[in-house]
């Protein structure tokens, strides 16, 4: 799971490097809201150190206009979202159908400030109970 928290530059820690086939690969990462099914995606290279082991990347969640190319997104509902991480040769392509091979799929939480949300109130629960 990756958690991404609002308005800070995340690190973001996965195992990538086993499931890549292609050398010197650029990371294209997509996330698809669960709800509205909105998608943001964003390319950012691997900083790690040891790569055979890890790979670190750094996301940025911002208020303002992203550079989705410098790994910056600008998610609009803190949720829940499914991400889907492609490797490619391309440092500048951001369509996931033209990456060259999708290398991991998961879960996102995007932790946003509860009032950007729609709670909805005085509702009434009913439950019934059975017997037996």
């Amino acid at each position: 799971m990756i958690l991404l928290q609002e308005n800070t530059a995340n690190i973001v820690v996965l195992t990538l490097t086993e499931k890549t086939t292609i050398n010197a690969p650029t990371y294209l990462f997509r996330f698809v809201n669960k709800q509205t099914n909105v998608e943001y995606v964003c390319i950012q290279s691997d900083t790690s150190t040891y790569k055979t082991r890890y790979n670190k990347f750094t996301i940025t969640t911002q208020s303002t206009t992203p550079n989705p190319l410098l790994g910056q997104l600008k998610l609009s509902l803190g949720d829940e979202y499914e991400y889907y991480i492609y490797a490619q040769v391309s440092t500048t392509n951001l369509d996931y159908t033209l990456s060259n091979e999708m290398v991991e799929t998961g879960i996102m939480r995007y932790d946003k400030i509860l009032t950007d949300r729609i709670i909805f109130t005085n509702g009434t629960t009913t439950r019934k109970v059975f017997g037996a």
